[in-house]
């Protein structure tokens, strides 16, 4: 079987069931108050994979152009992930977007190496979900959107501006805090993003991240440093 020939449309009992896999502890949570949102960082999901269900593999299938990223009909892009098994199993293909970090789709000559990254590592919890329920407590708190919706979700307006005060120094969306806490978390170089982000506004190193990552000049320098850990 080619990796771009139709996977099995259903899921079938070789599969291994991982529905009741995660613990406490393998939680984390990223934001504060009403932003606040539990997650199993892919890292850990990897482990519980390796350790859960030996001998299972996350690929992404190829597109035509032998690329992993494959092109929708309105030109943004995807990836398709699925598993293997040690015996030869393969589950359904899983098809995963290419989004920004306000979670709209990346159009396909646009999307970068890290985009690529990024998704991959989305598509593998997500995936893990769907296949083998790892973590579908978490997935299902999410807000089920409406399939046949009639039109385009309204755009989220930019926050008003205080007058006064420089545009870096202007106070960040709660949602775009959250968006940029996340992705803090997924970093392999955590640590060390948050010791330079600490260095580069000269706050002490006990300051706390979701109590100081405040200001759009927080955010402009996580967008222009964030290459450096992932």
């Amino acid at each position: 079987m080619t990796e771009n020939n139709p996977a099995p449309s259903s899921l079938s009992p070789p599969f291994p069931n991982l529905s009741n896999a995660i613990t406490t502890d393998d939680v984390s949570q990223k934001g504060t108050g009403s932003y606040r949102a539990d997650y199993v960082n892919w890292c850990r999901v990897s482990k519980l994979l390796l350790d859960k269900a030996p001998g299972w593999q996350f690929h992404l299938a190829h597109y035509v152009d032998s690329g992993h990223v494959w092109k929708a009909p309105n030109g943004t892009g995807y990836v398709v992930g699925y598993f293997t098994g040690p015996n030869g199993e393969r589950t359904p293909d899983f098809p995963q977007a290419i989004m920004d970090h306000k979670n709209k789709p990346v159009a396909y000559e646009s999307v970068n190496a890290r985009d690529v990254t990024d998704t991959h590592r989305r598509a593998l919890a997500a995936c893990a979900a769907f296949t083998f329920g790892l973590a579908w407590q978490l997935w299902a708190k999410e807000e089920v959107e409406n399939p046949m919706r009639d039109s385009a979700p309204e755009e989220s307006k930019p926050a008003a501006k205080i007058k006064g005060i420089d545009d870096g120094d202007q106070p960040l969306k709660p949602d775009d805090v959250m968006i940029c806490l996340g992705e803090i978390q997924s970093y392999s170089k955590m640590q060390d993003c948050i010791k330079d982000f600490r260095a580069a506004f000269n706050l002490p190193s006990t300051a706390k991240l979701n109590e100081t990552f405040t200001k759009v000049k927080h955010q402009q320098w996580l967008n222009a440093n964030a290459s450096k850990y992932v």
